[in-house]
């Protein structure tokens, strides 16, 4: 960049011709620009093969490697969970019970596009430059597709019950893996004390605008990763008591109980889960 600058002021000031600027520029940039090229290749295959902790996918590790793409990984993510949503697909391992934790969830979003709307038609008899107009038809519809995509990854990304495991999840985000021998009690629980991501002590909570439903307690902390701000963040968090929502509490409870027994209330003494 700074090559750039340097050679434009100069070509400014005639200090150097078109010409000669352009020839210094190739000289100069790209060599620059392919040794710059040959060195991310490099970076993102070791990466790809390395497994990183806790077998995080390759995007998590280059999001954790590389803070330079972060926004553009997040947009990637979004835009493609916005597509896996419409077409109605769920990112959960086969044979796997999902279970969604989203409804009434897109009712902002729903909120933000009627008020970009309204932005359009305001900026359409405001501004008086067709071309200003077409740049911010485009921000305006990024911006809308950004905040469903957002919101969607948490529609293909629902918890999971596996095969002796329980998955929750944030979004792409995988906030706690625990086996089913773990799991002391579950029950319907309302508590409506939080309605946003939280942790404190050895309690996380996992919903979104919506009181929770459901309360796990597990016989052996975990490790888990909430997903909060990063100045909330907790170094080392596990997790011994989860309270979270999900939009079928009574099937995820069945899931997790042996024959479906399981307690019918937070004023109801939670039964095992597992012996």
């Amino acid at each position: 960049m700074a090559v750039v600058v340097t050679l434009l002021i100069l070509n400014l000031t005639d200090v150097l011709r078109p010409e000669m600027a352009l020839r210094l520029f190739l000289l100069i940039e790209v060599p620059l620009i392919l040794v710059f090229a040959a060195i991310t290749f490099v970076r993102f295959r070791n990466l790809g093969r390395s497994a990183g902790p806790g077998n995080a996918n390759f995007l998590d590790r280059l999001k954790a490697e590389e803070p330079m793409v972060r926004p553009a990984l997040s947009e990637i993510r979004s835009m493609w969970s916005l597509c896996l949503a419409i077409a109605r697909r769920r990112r959960v391992p086969p044979g796997s019970a999902p279970f969604g934790y989203t409804r009434g969830t897109f009712a902002m979003p729903a909120v933000m596009l009627a008020l970009c709307l309204g932005e359009l038609v305001v900026v359409h008899f405001i501004v008086p430059w067709q071309w200003l107009r077409i740049v911010l038809l485009v921000l305006t519809v990024w911006g809308a597709l950004f905040i469903f995509g957002f919101f969607a990854a948490r529609r293909v990304h629902p918890h999971f019950v596996s095969t002796g495991a329980l998955h929750l999840r944030w979004g792409y985000k995988n906030v706690l893996t625990t086996p089913t021998s773990n799991i002391l009690s579950v029950e319907p629980h309302a508590n409506h004390t939080h309605a946003h991501p939280f942790a404190e002590g050895s309690q996380l909570v996992l919903t979104q605008f919506q009181s929770t439903n459901v309360r796990i307690r597990l016989a052996a902390p975990v490790p888990a990763d909430p997903p909060v701000a990063k100045k909330d963040a907790i170094a080392g968090f596990k997790a011994s008591e989860v309270l979270l929502y999900v939009d079928d509490p009574d099937a995820f409870v069945n899931a997790l109980t042996p024959h479906g027994a399981h307690g019918t209330g937070s004023d109801q003494k939670a039964r095992p889960a597992y012996d």
